[in-house]
């Protein structure tokens, strides 16, 4: 009898067996390749469509200051605007999700991840490069020739990118329900397009600003309703 296929096989070792660095560099692979994509794409678009940051020296540092903590207060009233709306559908959205929230991390080390992968990574993914790509696409249509006409729908199509990509993550905690998919597509969608309003109106790093305070507004509410 010919031998079976474990027994062929070389034995390759669980990813759980695997040092805690090299898993935490594996899972930083992906998001990390998208990061470097999309800064390139912003690079090269960005400024085309009248998109500006302040770290690529296409916005003026004159009034950063300003900028950055109206940006930032907009983000965490938005962080407990969401948390708060959250806390009211919580009920109608089953056991599960009150379980996952029940065990959902609260700690200081939580907030400071949300706040960087957030507020850096997701905006350099999401508004840099998206909205930028989004926003010359539409600007080349006849009839969206103008930036101004463009740009509602580059914010509208990142936003709703964004939502979208907290989809998977969560299918892989709970069931996916209509309920759960509308609350997450609605909150996180109306997140996106205030950063994506900050970022055309100011730059990116206002969006960034805003979108790191967010994290910190639900750590906020969570902590008072605790």
């Amino acid at each position: 009898m010919a031998p079976s296929v474990p027994e062929m096989a070389p034995s390759v070792p669980a990813i759980a067996d695997w040092p805690p660095l090299a898993v935490q560099a594996l899972l930083a692979l992906n998001p990390a390749l998208f990061v470097a994509v999309a800064a390139l794409a912003g690079a090269a678009l960005a400024h085309r469509v009248g998109l500006r940051s302040l770290v690529a020296g296409t916005a003026s540092g004159r009034v950063w200051a300003g900028t950055m903590g109206r940006s930032a207060a907009v983000g965490f009233i938005l962080g407990l605007g969401a948390a708060a709306v959250d806390t009211l559908v919580r009920p109608a959205l089953g056991e599960a999700w009150q379980r996952l929230e029940a065990h959902r991390p609260t700690g200081v080390p939580t907030l400071a991840f949300g706040m960087l992968y957030g507020g850096l990574a997701e905006e350099v993914m999401l508004r840099w490069g998206v909205m930028s790509l989004a926003a010359t696409a539409l600007a080349a249509l006849p009839g969206l020739r103008r930036r101004a006409r463009a740009m509602p729908g580059a914010m509208v199509l990142a936003a709703l990118l964004f939502a979208a990509a907290h989809l998977p993550a969560l299918s892989a905690q709970i069931e996916l329900t209509p309920l759960v998919v509308t609350r997450t597509l609605c909150l996180n969608g109306a997140a996106g397009l205030v950063y994506g309003w900050l970022f055309w109106r100011h730059h990116l790093e206002a969006a960034m600003a805003a979108h790191a305070s967010t994290h910190l507004g639900l750590w906020a509410w969570r902590g008072l309703v605790a």
